[in-house]
């Protein structure tokens, strides 16, 4: 197997090589030896940790022991150093072969350089984004107390109440995108009650929610983001009274439906509500909210749809993967 690997591996354009149980390569293709900037003499012997980011060598030598052991290792980030001590960020993802009945661990490199210096961006963008928002907030709040002040006794003044609610919400959905933007910064996810998220959730809306059963999902705080969108969805462009959240374990799926009894979502346009930018109709906004959705339910390996309700009304159905003891 090996013999075979040295002869058709250098031909291949995807970086890749295969190590013993100790870590030390036993062989690396042309392309990952052009990808660190070393000689194959340079390479074989060594200890793939050695090439490894330090902050990185634990969750690279945790994978590598799963994978000899036959676990499945799901695809990860790692910094590699080459020469000079220039690093990259490359996505790996491996598995195991028999070679004179040993296994031997083989991984593949892509490398992901550009898109983790993106997100380095666009976090420094959303962070400074957070800021604004909450001074603008603060200085909007400055001002509601002053004009509450003034409007003590007016017979309007539970508008004034209204803006004020609004505001404090505004304020918690930033400080949720930080715990969010923290959350993807890890690359974890973790077991969560998805009652308790829709329930925390529903408790800052003015029409009626009714959450219904319970199951774990392997998500993170995004899901608020979820159940947020899919709310005022239902109310703004539903025109909706009252929204039924349904919880279920369905074999290994925790199925939520967001059952609402407004307007409903007309045939030709249910394919496209979760495109980026669509909208539809008097009410339309950026067309971002439902395309959020969508993504944050991919991003925990889910499924997302649409339904009609009976006798009016949509129902979304979202199905994320049920947490387990082996999660």
């Amino acid at each position: 197997m090996l013999d075979q690997l040295k002869k058709y591996g250098h031909t291949l354009p995807v970086p890749f090589l295969v190590y013993n149980e100790k870590g030390e390569i036993v062989y690396a293709n042309s392309a990952f030896l052009e990808l660190v900037g070393m000689t194959s003499e340079e390479v074989l012997g060594k200890n793939i940790l050695d090439l490894v980011h330090p902050e990185d060598k634990e969750r690279a030598r945790d994978a590598m022991k799963k994978r000899l052991a036959g676990e499945r290792v799901e695809p990860y980030f790692l910094r590699l150093i080459g020469t000079q001590g220039k690093c990259r960020t490359y996505m790996v993802v491996g598995g195991t072969i028999k070679i004179m009945g040993k296994n031997f661990g083989i991984i593949t490199f892509t490398d992901v350089t550009k898109l983790e210096e993106q997100k380095l961006m666009l976090l420094i963008l959303t962070r400074a984004l957070r800021h604004d928002v909450l001074n603008a907030v603060t200085v909007a709040m400055a001002h509601l107390e002053v004009a509450k002040d003034l409007c003590r006794d007016c017979e309007k003044s539970d508008f004034l109440q209204k803006i004020e609610k609004a505001i404090n919400r505004v304020v918690e959905i930033m400080r949720s995108l930080k715990a969010f933007e923290e959350a993807v910064l890890e690359g974890k996810l973790e077991r969560i009650c998805v009652r308790e998220v829709a329930e925390s959730v529903a408790k800052h809306f003015d029409v009626p929610i009714v959450v219904e059963g319970d199951c774990e999902a392997i998500a993170d705080r995004g899901l608020e983001i979820v159940f947020e969108n899919l709310f005022q969805n239902a109310i703004q462009h539903g025109r909706t009274d009252r929204i039924d959240v349904k919880i279920s374990r369905v074999g290994d799926f925790c199925e939520i439906r967001v059952i609402d009894y407004g307007k409903g979502i007309p045939d030709e346009i249910k394919d496209r509500i979760f495109e980026e930018s669509f909208s539809y109709g008097e009410t339309a906004s950026s067309g971002q909210g439902l395309y959020l959705v969508k993504k944050l339910v991919e991003r925990y390996g889910g499924e997302i749809w649409v339904e009609d309700n009976e006798p009016k009304g949509a129902v979304f159905v979202i199905m994320l993967k049920a947490w387990s003891e082996e999660s």
